[in-house]
């Protein structure tokens, strides 16, 4: 299920990732910080993990586009080459708090296999962005906060890596919180901050895992001291 090294899981035939962020970019040239567009470097990744899992599917789990509100120059014209240039059979986005207005973006020849969803079923999976609430019998898949650790070491460095949070809802269903794929879009500290969202808020016996598969433990043993 879980892509060893990668911020990706494998469900049947699907790819999951989440939190692309195309167009944030504009966002960092705005506050200073200028980079080149990200669009061919976050789809060749893409590509090469669908090489690796020989998915024909790719959901993505909310969050394509950055802007919010609203759609940035740089989202009209980054999101619709992306998704151009996916070589997926059947693409679904499941629609997150910044992608507001994405279904304008999808090119006429793409709305065959591309779909805006606001959740999507995949085995004993229900996966959606963790914005707002989802009824569902299913176990749980959501992205939205970008969880990573702080580690700090004995002089009192600090540094921090993605994780993936696992856990259990008040009800038993499981839930699985996706790091962001896109390594720019800012993180949640989950041993430091509050989880994000209406669903991760109810969160309970929440590990953390490193992206290589290590057991950090429990997030609440995990707590940083100021």
């Amino acid at each position: 299920m879980f892509i060893v090294g990668k911020p990706a899981l494998v469900i049947g035939k699907a790819l999951v990732i989440a939190d692309l962020h195309i167009g944030i970019t504009r966002a960092l040239y705005e506050s200073g910080i200028s980079m080149p567009s990200q669009v061919r470097k976050i789809a060749d990744k893409i590509h090469e993990l669908k090489k690796i899992t020989k998915a024909k599917e790719l959901v993505i789990a909310g969050d394509v586009k950055h802007k919010v509100p609203g759609i940035s120059w740089q989202e009209i014209h980054e999101v619709p080459e992306f998704l151009a240039a996916l070589r997926f059979k059947k693409i679904t986005i499941v629609k997150g708090n910044h992608d507001g207005q994405i279904e304008q973006l999808i090119p006429d020849e793409l709305k065959a296999r591309v779909k805006v969803r606001k959740a999507v079923a995949l085995g004993d999976y229900c996966v959606t962005h963790g914005h707002r609430k989802t009824n569902t019998n299913k176990n749980i898949i959501i992205a939205h906060n970008h969880p990573h650790v702080r580690f700090r070491d004995k002089m009192g460095a600090t540094y921090t890596e993605p994780v993936w949070i696992k856990g259990e809802l008040p009800d038993k269903k499981e839930i699985i919180i996706i790091p962001a794929f896109n390594e720019l879009c800012g993180a949640t500290i989950v041993n430091r901050d509050k989880l994000l969202g209406p669903i991760a808020k109810k969160i309970r016996k929440a590990h953390a895992y490193l992206l290589d598969g290590t057991d950090l433990g429990l997030i609440e043993d995990l707590k940083l001291k100021e």
